[in-house]
């Protein structure tokens, strides 16, 4: 930004561009050493995070307000009565939101709580009248709920729910600051908002103000609203989010953001109207909602066609898992909104949840929407959906960084459920066959003088699995993270006929991944290929049990060698090529990359599917400068503990290796750690290439 733009601004756009882009370098260094200093605190608060969190399970509800804006999802829904929505009942508004377009809902929860409260709202708007229904749910009435009741509400609740509300009439205080959100909520709005100078907001609520006079006073308080965002961002984000019903999972997505919280900021107090539109922060700030800013479900005018559908039945509530729910619809789904409940899942369960959804969807009006703290798609599996983004400039929540919807009739590919199995032999056996990695450089000579017939990499690999193959899968389950992660990634084509070549496939391992029937379903041809013939040794035993013999092929072979091409699938005909850990253990990468890519099959048809340990996260330029170097110094760690058994890790040059034939299209980098040095944690990865 020139130093004439800069002069040129207005107060508001100064503040605004303070509080994202701009931070001060001495600022920069001092936090870097204290989030540095913190690092085991957060490490171990990272571990109980989630335990934390579930410990309020189906005993309060944590959400007292619905954190996504239905106003977007009505846009992209255009909901009527022919509709069926399937969703997460939350607290409730979204569902009810949705009933006034007259279409079916089943929402579930996990936490009974949730159901409670969805609940009483609902047997409130069929038996009561609307100013009792307002002055409850938006005023906090408590004293009105406890006349209502006895006689008016309780004998239409569910048992569990007469259990919650028994009790709850009584200690719930108010909607707005109840469950663990609101009680957060309470802490930031009634008393870090006054501490920080800024009571005026609440004041002016009350009283009456124009946005645009709101806006301009608020611009008058960079160093504050700086200040509050600095310890929203490195505090309550990561000491508070549990309360907020934010699983660790989904705090990682969007951690590498240095202002999350200031970015937030920004968007509630600048770019939406919270005098008359964004009731989420009003209501906060207030206490309760006023009656021209205040959620569809409380406004009169949609009051009588709530009561009609409700009457008719038209909500069907669930407590238990999406997937429960899923499997006992019993009409097709028009519209999966899984609000952000898919960044809290792993690959598999986000996998497992796409198939169940596929099998009740409405194969032509059929849709699936989701919201994320990532500023991306965070899964393959729903990568493969295709999704669009959906414009989200109009959102009033400002927590999410981006929106997605697929059609169900567009999808291209088959989704079906991987199987979990555990490879582990217990731990004094993990144990021994980790002794004998650690120790291998030491014992290398001795090994490999034993060996005749073989040379170069190939007797450096076979002088390193000959002792630990007995124990080589079960050892690697709690060191090869991403595995899993790539199996459960791996597009199915809906045709079938697929060709499948493991390249340093060794044991065979990954055929388990997929059940029998699956692979048949899907596959004509698979070949395991390793140049170690002791891991293809109980690789053949593995086909041989699985019964696979007639599809699957074991081929010993170096694959950076042009005479490989003997042993293999026609060039052009292979669909997919995966590297399970093999690839950052070839001496001659580029060769084997070469290779990969002669074979696949062309114009997008052909993928090279790599899961590995690389040098770098997605996000490492994301760091503040002293975190860089730090993270710098961990990573050369890393690279030359590994490299003492021949894995070298990844780093951005070997995945170039393909081009201009292959395109990257899809990157995914998470840590993992070491069995038995859980400090140590190196990135792994998912990256997949497709041939143009």
């Amino acid at each position: 930004m020139t130093k004439a733009h800069v002069h040129g601004e207005t107060q508001e756009e100064k503040t605004r561009r303070k509080l994202l882009k701009e931070l001060n370098p001495f600022a920069d260094l001092i936090l870097s050493v204290v989030m540095l200093s913190l690092s085991p605190f957060i490490m171990f608060f990272s571990m109980i995070h989630d335990k934390l969190m579930f410990k309020f399970l189906n005993k309060t509800y944590i959400y007292n307000v619905s954190w996504e804006d239905p106003r977007m999802d009505q846009r992209v829904f255009d909901l009527n009565e022919s509709d069926h929505v399937i969703t997460i009942a939350s607290a409730g508004c979204n569902v009810l939101d949705y009933i006034i377009e007259g279409s079916q809902v089943t929402a579930v929860d996990f936490n009974s709580c949730q159901i409670a409260l969805t609940e009483i709202k609902k047997v409130a708007i069929m038996y009561i009248e609307y100013d009792q229904f307002f002055e409850i749910f938006s005023k906090s009435n408590m004293a009105l709920l406890r006349e209502l009741y006895p006689s008016k509400l309780r004998q239409h609740l569910s048992a569990p729910s007469q259990e919650f509300w028994d009790d709850g009439i009584h200690s719930i205080k108010s909607f707005m600051y109840s469950g663990t959100s609101g009680n957060m909520a309470y802490v930031l709005f009634r008393v870090l908002l006054p501490l920080f100078g800024m009571g005026f907001i609440r004041r002016d609520l009350v009283t009456g103000i124009s946005p645009e006079a709101l806006r301009a006073k608020l611009s008058r308080c960079e160093y504050r609203l700086r200040s509050l965002a600095w310890i929203m961002d490195n505090i309550l984000l990561r000491g508070g989010s549990c309360l907020a019903g934010v699983p660790e999972r989904q705090l990682n997505l969007g951690i590498h953001r240095p202002n999350n919280l200031a970015v937030v900021i920004e968007r509630i107090f600048f770019n939406s109207d919270m005098v008359n539109d964004n009731y989420f922060y009003a209501g906060y700030i207030l206490g309760y909602y006023q009656s021209h800013n205040a959620p569809r479900y409380l406004r009169k005018e949609n009051f009588a066609k709530m009561k009609k559908y409700l009457l008719a039945n038209k909500l069907h509530l669930v407590h238990g898992t999406m997937l429960y729910a899923i499997d006992n619809v019993e009409t097709p789904i028009t519209v999966a909104s899984l609000l952000d409940h898919m960044d809290w899942m792993p690959e598999r369960m986000i996998n497992e949840e796409i198939t169940h959804l596929m099998a009740k969807m409405d194969p032509v009006r059929g849709k699936i929407f989701w919201r994320t703290f990532a500023d991306d798609v965070h899964a393959a599996p729903l990568a493969w959906l295709e999704p669009e983004k959906v414009d989200d400039s109009d959102d009033r929540v400002g927590m999410y960084w981006t929106t997605w919807i697929a059609q169900i009739k567009d999808c291209k590919v088959a989704y079906e459920e991987r199987v979990d199995t555990n490879q582990s032999k217990g731990l004094i056996a993990d144990m021994w066959t980790g002794l004998k990695v650690v120790s291998f450089p030491f014992l290398k000579p001795l090994i490999s003088s034993t060996m005749k017939g073989t040379s170069g990499h190939a007797k450096d690999m076979e002088s390193f699995y000959r002792f630990q193959k007995e124990g080589y899968d079960a050892f690697r389950e709690g060191l090869l993270h991403a595995r899993p992660v790539l199996m459960e990634s791996l597009p199915l084509k809906k045709e079938g006929d697929m060709v499948w070549v493991d390249i340093g496939g060794g044991t065979a391992r990954n055929l388990e991944f997929f059940p029998v029937e699956v692979i048949r379903k899907y596959f004509k041809k698979i070949v395991i290929l390793d140049i170690s013939a002791s891991l293809l040794e109980i690789a053949q035993r593995r086909v041989n049990a699985m019964g696979l013999e007639d599809i699957v092929e074991v081929v010993e072979a170096d694959c950076t060698s042009p005479s490989c091409f003997a042993s293999l699938p026609a060039m052009g005909t292979v669909d997919c090529i995966t590297m399970s850990y093999s690839f950052s253990m070839i001496p001659d990468q580029k060769a084997a990359v070469q290779n990969a890519t002669k074979l696949l099959k062309p114009k997008g048809q052909g993928i090279l599917a790599l899961a590995d340990f690389f040098q770098e996260g997605n996000f490492d330029d994301c760091l503040p400068s002293f975190s860089r170097k730090v993270r710098r110094v961990e990573s050369k760690l890393h690279k030359w503990w590994f490299a003492m058994d021949h894995v070298h890790l990844l780093s951005e040059k070997q995945l170039t290796y393909g081009e201009p034939e292959l395109e990257r299209i899809w990157d995914n980098r998470f840590r993992g750690a070491v069995p038995f040095m859980p400090f140590f944690r190196p990135y792994h990865g998912v990256v997949v290439l497709q041939r143009k």
